[in-house]
């Protein structure tokens, strides 16, 4: 196996001396959010898309060339390895990493590089370098070639938060069971429950949060559960 760092912008290729000393760490984890169901408890919900893998190893710069371990035959002094390696971390552009053998070849930047000396072998340098897989984000623009383009962007013909509802009006429960707290936003209190179907009167729009009575209660609910009736 061979482990390779290449900066592409200068065509300049650091294959690195030894291979990693104890073992070779790559992670991938899945995309996903929990939510807490009312009545049901926490469940976990899959997104789309790729989280940042990991990869990390540990190994040497050693001073002396020994065939024993040595992947490299042309060694640099082992300060001036570490200096490249502390540089392409300051550097934004990525880093192309391959690591033969088990098909890695990835853009990445270097997230975390720690080194030390040993007692005995203060010409060698030990270090723990953690990479971080990088994805470009491609953004398209598009131009208008009409004449008659309005310049002033969208417009939002949507009905406001606000005007959907006024002081009076009637709103139906549509979720199964809705929280009703004691202030717009999930921080504050739960202080009762309506159930699906359940009519209660607007007060005010306050953001996405609807401030209700019914009966002799009152409170706030989101909007996103009730509808207009």
């Amino acid at each position: 196996m061979d482990i390779y760092l290449i900066d592409e912008a200068k065509n300049y290729k650091f294959h690195f001396p030894v291979n990693p000393l104890n073992s070779l760490s790559l992670s991938k984890e899945k995309r996903y959010i929990t939510a807490d169901i009312l009545d049901f408890g926490e469940v976990d919900i899959n997104q789309k898309g790729e989280k940042i893998r990991e990869i990390s190893f540990n190994s040497l710069f050693p001073k002396e060339y020994d065939e024993s371990y040595c992947r490299e035959m042309y060694l640099d002094t082992p300060l001036n390895s570490k200096k490249l390696i502390e540089g392409w971390q300051d550097i934004e552009q990525p880093l192309r990493l391959i690591i033969t053998d088990i098909d890695v070849n990835e853009l990445v930047s270097i997230s975390k590089f720690t080194y030390e000396f040993v007692a005995g072998e203060l010409e060698d340098i030990y270090f723990n370098i953690t990479f971080r897989t990088s994805r470009e984000i491609k953004i398209e623009t598009i131009t208008s070639t009409s004449s008659n383009s309005y310049s002033g962007g969208l417009q939002d013909n949507r009905p406001s938060q606000e005007s959907k509802f006024k002081d009076g009006d009637k709103a139906k429960v549509t979720a199964s069971a809705l929280n009703v707290r004691s202030g717009p936003g999930t921080e504050n209190d739960i202080i009762g429950t309506l159930y699906k179907g359940q009519i209660v009167t607007a007060y005010r729009v306050e953001g996405q949060w609807l401030h209700t009575y019914y009966g002799d209660h009152g409170g706030y609910v989101h909007m996103d559960y009730i509808v207009k009736v």
